[in-house]
């Protein structure tokens, strides 16, 4: 079962950057354009960790994620600040986007090591990601103006993170202790984390397609 749910993960991880990729040239606003390229970079990594697995059992591929999750995560506040209206909440995250990098250098150099799973820093990163998420969301429901959820971009990213790191934080916060301790239970829970990915996968997807057929029907 990890297997086939690998493969559909992969597959719909490349079919996401795709589709947000193509779309740089069409006029997207700049802060889905930095999402694009985060998506992109997002299966570079995946594919290179592939290809470590196969091709080189014995190497460590989580020097490739805990660099990757300093990306993301800002990447991720980053985005939330072009879109968020409260001044409270950008300005909560305009902190996040100055101590998160020192926080991330102290707990991958000083607690663990580069080449070990450093939950906290993805903890606190998911965390955060997760309540920029729902503020967007709150943000929307609350709006005067009548908002089209079917064609809003941002509000289906908004769904695929909160949806996804709410499931994940619990596993990875543990997968040190469960991995070492409970492989089965790891394994249970690898392979719900990898159909949240494919259900965040799919609507990054269809937040870009929604948006490439919204701008074909103008057009037309």
């Amino acid at each position: 079962m990890y297997v086939q749910l690998r493969s559909v993960y992969y597959a719909l991880l490349i079919l996401s950057a795709i589709l947000s990729l193509v779309q740089l040239k069409r006029g997207l606003p700049y802060h889905l354009k930095v999402f694009a390229i985060l998506l992109g970079y997002t299966a570079m990594v995946e594919m290179s960790s592939f290809v470590l697995r196969q091709y080189l059992p014995g190497r460590n591929n989580l020097q490739l994620y805990n660099f990757f999750m300093l990306a993301e995560f800002l990447a991720y506040a980053w985005f939330f600040r072009q879109i968020i209206d409260s001044v409270k909440v950008r300005k909560l995250i305009d902190a996040f986007l100055f101590t998160y990098p020192v926080f991330w250098f102290y707990v991958v150099f000083f607690i663990f090591k580069i080449d070990e799973w450093n939950s906290y820093v993805y903890v606190g990163g998911a965390l955060f990601t997760v309540f920029w998420a729902v503020m967007f969301c709150f943000q929307t429901f609350v709006n005067e103006e009548v908002i089209q959820y079917g064609r809003h971009s941002e509000f289906w990213i908004s769904i695929g993170l909160i949806l996804f790191y709410t499931c994940g934080v619990p596993y990875m916060g543990m997968f040190n202790f469960l991995t070492k301790n409970a492989p089965q239970v790891a394994l249970f829970f690898k392979n719900l984390l990898l159909i949240m990915n494919i259900v965040m996968y799919s609507l990054f997807s269809y937040a870009y397609l929604c948006r490439m057929i919204s701008t074909r029907k103008y057009l037309l």
